[in-house]
């Protein structure tokens, strides 16, 4: 009942920390969201697809992903990364930053796997006239996926995209579990040095906030304009 509070500690050397935390979340938004399209798109045609070997493991690897906590998976690659990778790999880690390495790896198997589902999704959204339409031009699969159904596949999951950019901008604060110094670490770090953690918080949220906020609307003025690209 007797807090004062202190805002002007957000605009001193020690606020700082919060501008600081923001740019490595950022950071971590951008080697996310690139390796779990890069895992993510193969996983979810090849789950379309289907065949012997590869849907399975697919599928496997997607139910795995998807009913594990996204921090148990951080901590996993943390604590087993050394036993798990090879050593040249996980020297090369270790000297770039390790628990940064682990969380972008971790995190991008997680949002991977959701990626996975939405492009196998949108896939198969896509009428079946539209493949047997690219088969009868003469196209082959590769050329079919890539004129024809990857245009209409990314106009119809672009939202469901969206919504995962911005769970991924949300679960880089788990990253903190691991010591890296992104937003939540510094406003913690506020907190147990500074005594501040009320005014370091609200002011890590208002930046989450407006973190989520701008890709939705980056993501909902981009559906937008594909929408009115698709009637014209």
């Amino acid at each position: 009942m007797s807090y004062q509070y202190n805002w002007s500690i957000l605009w001193s050397d020690v606020g700082l920390g919060l501008l600081r935390g923001t740019l490595v979340t950022l950071e971590l938004v951008g080697w996310i969201l690139t390796l779990a399209l890069i895992i993510g798109v193969p996983v979810g045609v090849l789950r379309w697809v289907g065949g012997r070997i590869l849907s399975p493991l697919c599928w496997a690897y997607v139910e795995f992903i998807r009913n594990t906590p996204a921090l148990v998976q951080i901590l996993f690659w943390y604590f087993s990364a050394a036993y798990i990778l090879p050593r040249p790999v996980v020297l090369v880690l270790r000297d770039w930053n390790f628990e940064f390495a682990a969380s972008v790896i971790a995190l991008s198997l997680y949002h991977g796997a959701f990626i996975a589902e939405v492009v196998r999704a949108g896939l198969q959204a896509i009428p079946k006239g539209q493949y047997d339409a690219a088969r009868s031009l003469g196209l082959r699969f590769r050329q079919m996926l890539r004129w024809v159904i990857f245009p209409q596949v990314f106009r119809i999951t672009v939202p469901s995209l969206t919504n995962e950019t911005v769970s991924v901008i949300k679960n880089t604060s788990l990253a903190l579990a691991v010591g890296v110094t992104e937003l939540t670490y510094q406003a913690k770090y506020i907190d147990a040095y500074y005594f501040r953690g009320v005014e370091a918080l609200a002011a890590a949220t208002a930046i989450y906030l407006v973190l989520c906020l701008a890709m939705a609307g980056v993501g909902a003025l981009y559906s937008r304009s594909l929408s009115r690209h698709v009637k014209a």
